[in-house]
């Protein structure tokens, strides 16, 4: 009977407990177009040092405190964002762009244009996200970017360099947030 209590410890501490964050559970591992992922780390998004937004989640293949391995990555990767207020989706997309200008080239802003206006439609078409609302963004190298909110995948926009300049959102010279940027990398 001993024997049986000591293996069903030990088989429960090998069991990965979830990560919580600002009262959200987040996954310790999941997978991204069939890829095992970790979580790298998380943290909350506050806004005028005083508004928590939502709390950001960072899932890689391999934990790294290296912004640019996560960027350039070869593999899958996934930001996911958990909603701590309600917001319209309109001032949600406003800030995906500002972090995209401040860490990419007007050129390549201007290339990406088309792909921009992909992600605005999505957007558009979800008009709020609310307390709670989870959105994903999953970088399937070869694919490019799936976006999901609350569980349904909304669309794919193409191409791996997107992807890698929606990551310099959260993990660019000059990041959303600094703290936040910290939180990620700080598996």
């Amino acid at each position: 009977m001993k024997k049986v209590v000591a293996a069903l410890l030990m088989s429960a501490s090998m069991v990965g407990s979830a990560v919580e964050i600002g009262g959200v559970k987040l996954d310790d591992t999941l997978k991204v177009g069939g890829s095992d992922l970790v979580f790298n780390g998380g943290g909350i998004r506050v806004k005028y040092m005083i508004a928590k937004v939502y709390v950001g989640a960072l899932y890689t293949a391999q934990k790294t405190n290296d912004p640019n391995l996560v960027i350039n990555a070869p593999t899958a990767r996934r930001m996911q964002i958990t909603m701590l207020r309600d917001v319209a989706a309109d001032d949600l997309y406003v800030s995906f762009i500002d972090g995209l200008q401040e860490n990419i080239s007007s050129d390549e802003f201007s290339a990406f244009k088309p792909r921009i206006q992909e992600m605005s439609a999505i957007f558009q078409a979800v008009k709020e996200v609310k307390k709670g609302d989870v959105i994903a963004l999953d970088f399937i190298p070869g694919k490019g970017t799936q976006i999901m909110v609350r569980g349904q995948v909304k669309n794919v926009i193409a191409g791996d360099d997107f992807a890698k300049a929606l990551l310099k959102i959260w993990l660019g010279p000059k990041p959303v947030s600094s703290d936040l940027k910290k939180d990620l990398l700080a598996n």
